[in-house]
């Protein structure tokens, strides 16, 4: 195996790369909870490996699917290990991270049913903007639909989950920034051309340009 295919992938047909191994992690650890009969966990860790599962179906580029995998593994072990309790910024790298790295993705599964223009269809600096200004609302939009859920869920389910005002708007800070950085780095990816590019199983030297 050559140092290529080590790092970008397609060593086989089954385990691509390193995403799918962390991809298999997050679905172990379902089937792990799952036997000791932790079916909360369990389901969570499900649901968000069925996430990245989904990711992979779709041949998104590789950058957005490690990126969507990062993100979701983050959540999921976060929540099932403790992490929030456990370490009193680990919410705070997460409402940062998540928004970062999902936004982007969410813009580009957008773009492949074509409700927002591909990102490499245009060159001029409003298209840029308008990528940028999109992307950025939908992590800012996502991170607030959360606090909303938080809200309700401590009210209706008995959980703890939002612990006051400076919380929620310091979320809400951190989801903007996280976002406001997504935005940007997906500005980048469609500055080279890049746009919502499949990438081609079995061909490790470059993604398939007709999305």
């Amino acid at each position: 195996m050559d140092t290529r295919t080590l790092l970008l992938g397609d060593w086989t047909p089954v385990v691509r790369d390193g995403i799918d191994v962390l991809r298999l992690g997050i679905l172990g650890g379902a089937v792990a909870y799952a036997v000791t009969g932790d079916w909360g966990a369990a389901t969570l860790l499900a649901l968000f490996g069925g996430i990245t599962v989904v990711a992979r179906l779709v041949n998104l580029p590789r950058l957005y699917d490690l990126s969507l995998t990062v993100a979701m593994a983050l959540q999921g072990f976060g929540e099932v290990l403790g992490l929030y309790d456990e370490w009193g910024h680990f919410d705070d790298l997460v409402h940062f991270t998540l928004p970062m790295l999902t936004a982007p993705v969410v813009y580009i599964a957008l773009a492949r049913v074509e409700v927002v223009p591909d990102p490499r269809d245009e060159t001029h600096l409003p298209h840029y903007v308008g990528i940028a200004v999109v992307t950025a609302s939908l992590g800012i939009s996502m991170g607030a639909l959360w606090e909303i859920y938080e809200w309700r869920s401590d009210a209706w389910l008995g959980t703890n989950l939002s612990m006051d005002n400076d919380d929620t708007n310091g979320d809400l800070v951190r989801d903007t920034l996280g976002s406001l950085v997504g935005a940007a780095l997906l500005v980048a990816w469609t500055r080279f051309g890049w746009g919502s590019v499949r990438r081609i199983p079995g061909v490790n030297t470059h993604e398939d340009v007709d999305a």
